[in-house]
């Protein structure tokens, strides 16, 4: 099935079946996030930074889009995919985003092979439309850890999250709100991860 761009997408209702967090769909439709767009100056560094696989718990480490109603009870979005898992999505257009910024010299995903001056952990807590007081918004939280890499040493910590309120549930409403999200979370971890690279 071929990746549509957010730009071409179709409008589909939200229906949430009661299969639980992950039903049988043989017609998924497969989305991903398109290249950031939000403008990133900070200072290039000539050090090295790896963004390994973020950890995740069941709820979001998965590909389908996570709904998450008031009642707490977990679904899914019906009939639509992301083109990797949740966290992958999201570790991708970080990463994506630091080499758009020239933040750092090299910016690398696996670093298991070779030695790195930074690393950048991520605890990935919420990416999923959230309904609060139903009212549906687009919600990403993740804890970041920055480590010096050479000296094991913790250089600085801390859990970004952020909150879009969405005008309704179509697909194609609702995508690019988790664009504009990104984009904005993004861009505060690599001004974040920056100032705190000393």
């Amino acid at each position: 099935m071929s990746i549509k761009r957010l730009a071409v997408m179709s409008s589909i209702s939200l229906l949430l079946g009661a299969c639980g967090i992950l039903p049988s769909n043989p017609a998924l439709q497969t989305y991903q996030l398109p290249a950031g767009s939000t403008p990133i100056q900070v200072s290039m560094s000539s050090k090295s930074l790896s963004i390994p696989e973020p950890y995740a718990n069941r709820v979001i480490n998965h590909q389908r889009v996570a709904v998450v109603l008031d009642s707490l009870e977990v679904q899914a979005y019906e009939g639509i995919r992301w083109e990797d898992t949740a966290p992958k999505v999201f570790r991708d257009r970080l990463v994506e985003d630091f080499r758009r910024a020239n933040a750092y010299k090299t910016v690398l995903i696996n670093d298991e092979q070779v030695t790195v001056d930074r690393s950048l952990r991520l605890d990935m807590q919420a990416f999923q439309l959230q309904y609060k007081e139903k009212k549906p918004y687009v919600v990403i939280a993740v804890g970041v850890t920055l480590i010096n890499r050479l000296s094991g040493a913790v250089l600085a910590a801390k859990t970004f999250h952020i909150e879009r309120e969405v005008p309704n549930v179509n697909v194609d409403t609702i995508m690019p709100t988790f664009a504009q999200a990104v984009d904005q979370i993004n861009a505060d971890i690599i001004s974040w991860t920056r100032q705190n690279d000393r």
